[in-house]
């Protein structure tokens, strides 16, 4: 593993400014910006993990003792290569499933997440949603970071809101918020719509990473009861094994192939 000399001239102009105007061991700033960049960027490239509070704090504590040590000896390539980049290794791969970390030593590039901005009308499309029929309000779950299905539907002058743990866009229709830390108020909403964002990650956590299933299901009931009767909730991928389960009494159920095996599910809530 080398060192990029661009990023290496950098970090020595950086850190030569700081030596100059910053007192002491107080770095939070950069610190706090420098781990929120690498999470924010790790989730881009795979939204399927979760980042805790705990976990955060061990990410900003290497990029905090990495920073002082760059400063205590001025030799920033061997810190990284000695210091930041084994202490980074450890901490990506705690993230990950045992089974998996043998899989990612093997895959040199990463890529990136493209479904979180699919135009608004694709959306629509995928979902089988009639713009005249939709109720409100409407609650766009893993809206992505330029909420286009949301801002699309209030454009038509639809009551549309938005959820996502990063948002680049804001507004006071928006929420940048994790969907476990979001509050599910009962019966509040006309039709909630998760295309590849909730409920792709439940069936991950259903095939690959059962110790995050039962967290899952149970954000999955709240949301349900979030639907006043006759709301909707449109989602795709499909869950089968889980509305094989609903009570027909409460919920009916319609599934739709689009491709292949992916298909997608609308969810009315009747009593």
């Amino acid at each position: 593993m080398d060192v990029d000399p661009g990023f290496l001239v950098s970090l020595e102009k950086l850190l030569h400014a700081s030596t100059e105007t910053t007192q002491g061991d107080d770095h939070s700033k950069i610190v706090s910006f420098a781990a929120n960049e690498l999470a924010k960027r790790l989730l881009s490239v795979n939204p399927y993990l979760e980042l805790n509070s705990s976990q955060i704090e061990k990410l900003e504590g290497i990029y905090r003792r990495t920073w002082q040590e760059m400063r205590r000896t001025g030799n920033i390539k061997i810190t990284l290569m000695d210091i930041h980049y084994p202490e980074l290794s450890k901490w990506l791969a705690s993230l990950y499933p045992s089974k998996f970390q043998k899989i990612l030593k093997t895959v040199p590039v990463v890529g990136s997440v493209v479904y979180e901005e699919y135009s608004a009308e694709l959306q629509l499309e995928l979902l089988g949603i009639d713009i005249y029929d939709i109720q409100q309000p409407v609650l766009d779950i893993g809206c992505g970071g330029q909420a286009n299905l949301v801002r699309y539907l209030r454009s038509l002058g639809l009551e549309g809101y938005g959820v996502d743990r990063h948002l680049d866009v804001h507004g006071s229709y928006l929420t940048e918020v994790d969907w476990f830390a979001y509050r599910f108020e009962r019966g509040a909403w006309g039709t909630i719509i998760s295309n590849m964002s909730f409920t792709n990650h439940l069936n991950y956590a259903y095939l690959h990473d059962v110790s995050q299933l039962e967290r899952y299901l149970l954000r999955m009931k709240d949301i349900l009861s979030s639907l006043f009767i006759g709301g909707c909730f449109y989602y795709a991928p499909s869950l089968p094994f889980v509305e094989d389960k609903l009570s027909i009494n409460e919920y009916r159920v319609e599934r739709v192939q689009k491709v292949n095996n992916i298909f997608v599910s609308k969810v009315t809530k009747v009593a």
